[in-house]
């Protein structure tokens, strides 16, 4: 089988990508290691991803992908599909729970962003290929040899191909070496799926909130770590704790409920729907990201932390800058690949300083709800811009003024030598010419509702 473009890896990245292929004109494949469906992690979308998914569906007219982008549509049109509604971001501290930060990333509980039950999604995007007649093979290993293109092999499989895509989840086919050296987040997670954890704002939920305060991604932050708790319409709750490897290198499950009392308030009638997971060090980044005849989806290239829901946003980004390049002539394409690789590494490094420095904040919550704000400065001001019609990257990382405000103000953040108070003043300051919002707002005290 000849094909012009083989994708390794059905998540949705995979399967996006080549229900775009097919629409420019491209003989796709699509070839899974596995099978769906199947738990996956990069469960919780963003104002930014959905505006991604909704330019993909209106660039290459797939309108099924349109519902996806809105939690009150999906739920219309796709009423089989588990998800769960994400109006924004709420952060605990502990173990003073009284300190929280609310950030409403939507009008409403309709045209809100979900919570993606990956088991169902995937494999919908899956049914989608099949669907457009593009070719789908599972449970299939291949190997890979370079021969003026590709050739791809197994047990009673193979199939050519001109250009080749990793959409795994860091699988790496292709043998990429990998380097975390430079990258500072440092983290471990301990995560599962759970059944009859009792919704937080059931417990202590509070007028003032902007948004029920459980209908969101919400992280419970303490010293050296912090956890995420995502729920979903069919009672299924996914939570994990995201641990700093040298802060809390031996924190378990058990030690940690023990610590945060409020935390094991919530989850006291829950059961595991699966085996816990407990990871070493999750980050990852390879040392190139694309060649003369091959790339990576962001999700592939690297792994951060899922602080802040970004790992969606960022591939659904990535997949629109990279199809377009395959419709250039051999030369062009080449050096458009190059472009492509610098500027991932160069948003990679960008969402590196903004979530190792909130974890340098974590003991300080005032320090934390300031500079978190640096992270929602630069979504916003993205998303506005993109709905107003204007290219612009992700996270703002094209912007060198605001790269250059993030590095100055994260260089503070890690130097034990500056004093925390001095820092906060100065972030309401730095931000201002992105800062649409009013974030920083001391008479808002913390609780952002939508604007």
């Amino acid at each position: 089988m000849q094909h012009d473009l083989a994708i390794i890896g059905s998540g949705f990245g995979g399967s996006i990508a080549a229900l775009i292929a097919k629409q420019m004109g491209m003989k796709p494949v699509l070839i899974e290691k596995g099978s769906h469906p199947r738990f996956a992690i990069g469960e919780s979308s963003t104002p930014q991803a959905s505006i991604s998914l909704a330019n993909i569906a209106d660039t290459y007219n797939l309108p099924r992908l349109e519902p996806l982008t809105r939690y009150g549509l999906w739920k219309e049109t796709y009423p089989e599909l588990n998800c769960g509604p994400k109006r924004g971001f709420t952060y605990i501290h502990h173990p003073n729970i009284e300190h929280e930060l609310l950030v409403a990333a939507s009008p409403d509980g309709y045209d809100c962003d979900s919570q993606w039950y990956r088991a169902d999604t995937d494999a919908f995007l899956v049914d989608e290929v099949k669907q457009a007649g593009i070719d789908y093979f599972d449970n299939v290993d291949v190997k890979l040899e370079e021969r003026e293109g590709w050739h791809l092999s197994s047990e009673n499989f193979s199939c050519s191909a001109n250009f080749l895509i990793d959409a795994t989840g860091g699988a790496n086919p292709l043998g990429i070496p990998q380097d975390i050296s430079m990258l500072q987040t440092n983290s471990r997670v301990i995560y599962s799926h759970f059944e009859g954890v009792t919704p937080w704002g059931e417990l202590h939920g509070k007028p003032q909130h902007p948004y029920p305060c459980h209908d969101a991604a919400l992280h419970h932050v303490f010293s050296g770590g912090w956890m995420y708790v995502l729920h979903f319409d069919n009672g299924i709750t996914s939570a994990g704790f995201v641990l700093d490897c040298n802060a809390r290198p031996n924190d378990t499950w058990e030690t940690l409920m023990d610590e945060l009392p409020y935390i094991n308030e919530q989850f006291k009638n829950a059961k595991s729907t699966m085996p816990l997971v407990t990871t070493s060090r999750v980050q990852r980044r390879s040392t190139e990201i694309a060649g003369d005849n091959w790339a990576m989806l962001p999700s592939a290239a690297a792994f951060l932390d899922p602080l802040h829901s970004a790992g969606n946003a960022h591939t659904l980004s990535g997949i629109e800058r990279l199809m377009p390049i395959l419709s250039e002539p051999p030369k062009q394409r080449a050096n458009l690949l190059r472009q492509y690789e610098r500027t991932t590494f160069h948003e990679l490094e960008l969402l590196d300083k903004l979530i190792h420095g909130c974890y340098k904040c974590f003991e300080d919550f005032d320090l934390f709800s300031q500079f978190a704000m640096l992270y929602f400065s630069g979504a916003d001001f993205t998303e506005r811009q993109r709905r107003a019609g204007k290219n612009t990257s992700f996270l703002n990382s094209g912007d060198t003024a605001f790269c250059e405000m993030v590095e100055g103000l994260y260089a503070r953040v890690i130097d034990p030598t500056i004093l925390a108070n001095t820092i906060g003043m100065g972030i309401r300051g730095a931000i201002e010419p992105w800062n649409l919002v009013g974030l920083c707002d001391p008479t808002k005290q913390n609780m952002y509702d939508y604007a």
